[in-house]
């Protein structure tokens, strides 16, 4: 193949895809045992690609794994796109994340099962096949005991369908759960504590059940000169900013070397940011609730739950799509159109003055926003990535869809759960995802800072008891990191480029700006906890390695627990002045209200990266002025409108 035309770090092409697969049946003979699990870009080193022009020539190589069905062992494979095998190895001891296809095969063996069959008659569910919806979830507390003999299992709740349009979790099956063998595809066990009544009130949400009667006059954003960015491929410009958008059949939306035109100088500010992990820790004790622990990344595969996005809906403007193929466990190419949203918008106020004779000076603020959106199960993530005017970037999950629900006896108390509904309960649970941010401030040699602010005793010091001051603390070694939010400090980081000064002979530097937090409330002693070992601290930081992708290692299904950041840091490496890699752990800590029902609305969570002494001044004062185009009277945009709107 000739791939001189693309970039090193684009998406896999559906041409390459169909090639490199016909080459792994050739050189490994992949057949019907095997599920493909993931197929990624194997990135060039960062050296490769910093000096690769579109001149050059630089052959791609995929990272693809594969599940043996028969021996459920895990292969890795690396080959280039012109079908040279550059490795095949067998992962011992790793279990494999869960496929589409695997889910498929263990709802049917679920549904199809007399014991499961029997047990919903006494619910009174006569027709299983069409009123029963099942899910898989993996085992994420400890697998009892009589089962533990290292096969890959999942279990299985259930909840009622009354209707084909009915809100299926408005009807939990309480007390009886599947679990299934995802080898030999069939319920190994079956666990029934009893009939309780299922919840009857509907949980309805569709257009044509709520009418949805309450409406604003219609409202347009309207580029008449068409969107102000360039998109090259895979490249965009806009405005001062310059960066390369990306996507992984596991993490989904990724961001690769953002640059900013400073003056007629582009300076390096990131080379990688992803969202690296996302794991819900399930806060009821109830047989229903407890096991509900999932790696969305890690054990599902996030990026293959991609939506496609749907204009005036998921995105409002002058949109961009782009669309990205994947490889399904047949090893089929599967495409998902307008899986990523680019778009600019308005931001209210960039920043504004009125000075002492009233002369005013005010400038409106735009952002560039790429996003996407996956749907797992209940709930949905939007990712959404934002580049602003006055040189930030910010990272923000939205969070929606469905709660989870429990049934019980109305009456039961369980003091983890909110009762949504009479005999309806929505456990407490928490969502924890870890940015992995490659960051290259002015090149790739940087120092993490941890700055907090303290206020001295009142003294010679602090005369008047007012007065504080920044303590600034480099992150020196794995040792020191590890990090934890402080409040009564103010505290944050910044990743600063030593050998780098502004004007002031400071050094050049990025400060990760906190926007909402949360800490686990799951023990570290427990199942989730061992498994999912970096959600208990805020901050890591890391050397850069190819090969340390994931912070809770690359399979971390059924895991014994420890791997990934946990493990790493244990090597005690220098962070200074290095190639180094910040990791930063946020979440929501989701209390389900009532109004979170029956769809919950958006819920958000992230962080910023702001620059510190990066720039010589604010970038925004070199924005222009703008003034809103009145429709009414036809005006433009050097004129007031004349009809006072």
């Amino acid at each position: 193949m000739n791939t001189t035309l693309a970039h090193p770090l684009d998406p896999l092409s559906k041409i390459e895809l169909e090639t490199v697969m016909q080459y792994a049946r050739d050189l490994w003979g992949i057949d019907s045992k095997y599920f493909l699990l993931t197929c990624q870009l194997a990135e060039p080193s960062k050296a490769e690609v910093l000096g690769w022009t579109p001149q050059s020539s630089l052959e791609r190589a995929v990272r693809i794994s594969f599940l043996h069905r028969p021996t459920s062992e895990v292969y890795e494979g690396v080959l280039t796109t012109n079908g040279a095998a550059i490795s095949w190895t067998l992962i011992s001891g790793a279990k494999a994340p869960v496929v589409m296809t695997e889910s498929a095969l263990a709802v049917k063996a679920v549904l199809k099962d007399t014991r499961v069959r029997d047990a919903l008659k006494l619910r009174g569910i006569t027709d299983p096949d069409t009123q029963v919806y099942v899910e898989t979830w993996p085992i994420g507390a400890q697998i009892p005991k009589h089962l533990d003999n290292g096969r890959r299992l999942v279990w299985t709740p259930m909840w009622l369908r009354p209707t084909p349009e009915s809100n299926v979790y408005a009807h939990p099956i309480n007390g009886l759960y599947a679990i299934v063998d995802l080898e030999s595809e069939e319920v190994i066990d079956i666990e029934d504590s009893g009939v309780t009544p299922i919840p009857m009130t509907p949980g309805d949400y569709r257009l044509s059940q709520t009418g949805g009667g309450v409406k604003l006059n219609d409202l347009q954003i309207v580029q008449k000169d068409g969107a102000s960015c360039t998109v090259n491929g895979w490249n965009v410009d806009w405005e001062r900013w310059n960066f390369r958008v990306g996507w992984d059949h596991r993490e989904g939306l990724v961001i690769h070397d953002v640059r900013f035109d400073d003056n007629g100088v582009e300076r390096r500010i990131g080379y990688r940011m992803s969202i690296a992990e996302l794991v819900i820790p399930y806060g009821d004790p109830s047989q229903g609730t407890y096991r509900k622990n999932a790696f969305d990344t890690g054990e599902f595969g996030l990026g293959s739950y991609t939506n496609s996005l749907t204009l005036g809906c998921d995105c409002l403007g002058e949109i961009l799509y782009k669309d990205v193929h994947l490889l399904t466990p047949e090893g089929d190419v599967r495409e998902i159109k307008n899986a990523i949203c680019m778009h600019e918008e308005d931001h209210g106020i960039l920043w504004k003055h009125v000075d002492i004779d009233g002369h005013v000076e005010v400038r409106r603020g735009r952002r560039f926003v790429v996003s996407s959106i996956v749907t797992i199960n209940n709930y949905e993530y939007g990712y959404f990535w934002y580049f602003y005017q006055d040189g930030s970037i910010e990272f923000e999950a939205k969070l929606t869809g469905i709660v989870l629900t429990l049934s019980d006896t109305p009456g039961i108390v369980h003091p983890s759960a909110t009762e949504i509904e009479p005999g309806l309960w929505a456990p407490y649970h928490q969502h924890t995802f870890c940015a992995r941010l490659d960051l290259d401030v002015d090149g790739e040699k940087n120092t993490v800072i941890e700055v907090d602010s303290v206020a001295k005793e009142m003294g010679p010091e602090n005369i008047h008891g007012g007065a504080y001051i920044t303590q600034e603390t480099p992150i020196e070694n794995e040792g020191m990191s590890g990090r934890m939010l402080n409040l009564m400090t103010s505290r944050y980081w910044k990743i600063v480029n030593p050998n780098k000064k502004n004007h002031m002979n400071k050094s050049v530097g990025f400060k990760l700006v906190p926007e909402g937090n949360s800490f686990p409330l799951a023990s570290p002693d427990s199942v989730i906890g061992k498994r999912a070992g970096f959600m208990y601290q805020h901050l890591w930081v890391t050397p850069n390695r190819r090969e340390e992708r994931y912070p809770a290692g690359e399979y971390p299904f059924q895991h014994e627990g420890g791997a990934g950041l946990p493990s790493w840091t244990k090597q005690n490496r220098n962070l200074v002045n290095k190639d180094v890699v910040m990791w930063y752990v946020f979440g929501v800590n989701h209390i389900p209200r009532l109004e979170d029902w029956p769809v919950m609305p958006v819920e958000r969570i992230g962080f910023m990266l702001k620059p510190t002494g990066f720039f010589k001044r604010s970038p925004a004062m070199d924005v222009a002025p703008s003034m809103a185009t009145c429709l009414r009277c036809n005006g433009d945009q050097t004129q007031p409108c004349t009809c006072n709107h």
